[in-house]
């Protein structure tokens, strides 16, 4: 008769073994879980001993698992989920008792347009939590698969790995920016009028890396498209047309009122064309967490504001 190996397990090995498997990692599994990294290596030793399996192998980078326990993690990964969202549900949900750290990762744009304001709507509701807030990078959505990340906002993605959930926030239509003494006074202009002038444009990990809104949108219209400057801060594109001629398309979020030197001038273009889904990303087993629930919802607040905002006479 086989081994029944659920006998006699202790579920507090196989959380550790959990952490261990998305970490790959002692130093931060034992951070993730506050214990010592001496703690950590006796837990795997007693998991070694219990499957019979060496379960993970150290490499250069760090550990990786045998193809035991990638079946192993792979076959109760949704069990495990299902009842850890179930314990953690039976307690209330009270953000003002959270004592959280959240991990929030947003594109380029949208951490300068909203960031700061989605900062003090959680502070609102959870004011002893902290915040850290990071640019989307290229290794966002590896994060959010290995649950390190609490939530990611970003401009949609057509694929996803099974692990990650979307929800749809908004859509975004970019504006164009240039300084208020800009030698062009009008308000709206063509394309070919665009072109005659030097584009300053964001780099957005997973997004526009290798082309930007405009350069698709000039070359489809068979125009000449020059892109002077490029770079992954807002502040600094900012910073570059409110000294020269150059128009840079931006978040139409972005609170103007902020920047007296600069003023928004319209392009001519097909309607549609500067609209862009935006969603929230977040790990699979949390879609029906509140923590997560609550998350989205101030993320969703928060651009409703910023709407509102937008429209008031006084901007």
């Amino acid at each position: 008769m086989a081994k029944n190996l659920f006998q006699n397990l202790d579920l507090n090995l196989l959380h550790v073994f959990f952490i261990l498997y998305r970490e790959r990692n002692m130093r931060l599994t034992a951070g993730r879980l506050f214990v010592s990294q001496p703690a950590i290596s006796k837990s795997l030793q007693k998991l070694r001993h219990h499957f019979g399996d060496e379960l993970f192998v150290k490499i250069p980078s760090g550990l990786e698992p045998t193809p035991f326990a990638v079946n192993l993690f792979q076959s109760i990964s949704p069990v495990y989920q299902d009842l850890e969202l179930a314990v953690n549900s039976v307690n209330e949900f009270d953000p003002a008792a959270l004592e959280d750290t959240f991990h929030i990762a947003l594109s380029p744009f949208l951490l300068n347009s909203i960031g700061s304001k989605l900062f003090l709507n959680i502070m609102a509701s959870a004011p002893k939590c902290n915040v850290q807030m990071y640019k989307w990078s290229t290794d966002s959505l590896s994060q959010i698969q290995q649950d390190r990340l609490h939530l990611g906002l970003t401009y949609q993605i057509p694929e996803l790995p099974s692990e990650v959930s979307e929800k749809y926030i908004s859509t975004e239509r970019f504006k164009c920016y240039v300084r208020k003494n800009h030698p062009c006074k009008k308000t709206s202009i063509s394309l070919s009028e665009a072109a005659q002038y030097d584009f300053a444009a964001i780099i957005a990990a997973d997004w526009n890396y290798q082309q930007t809104i405009a350069q698709g949108i000039f070359a489809k219209n068979n125009l000449d498209y020059r892109v002077k400057f490029r770079s992954e801060l807002p502040s600094t594109i900012l910073d570059v047309i409110s000294e020269t001629d150059m128009i840079a398309p931006l978040s139409g979020f972005l609170d103007i009122s902020h920047y007296p030197q600069l003023r928004a001038i319209k392009i001519n273009v097909d309607e549609g064309v500067l609209d862009y889904k935006i969603s929230t990303y977040f790990h699979y087993k949390n879609r029906q967490n509140p923590l997560t629930q609550w998350l989205n919802n101030l993320v969703l607040k928060t651009f409703e504001e910023q709407k509102q905002k937008q429209k008031s006479p006084l901007i």
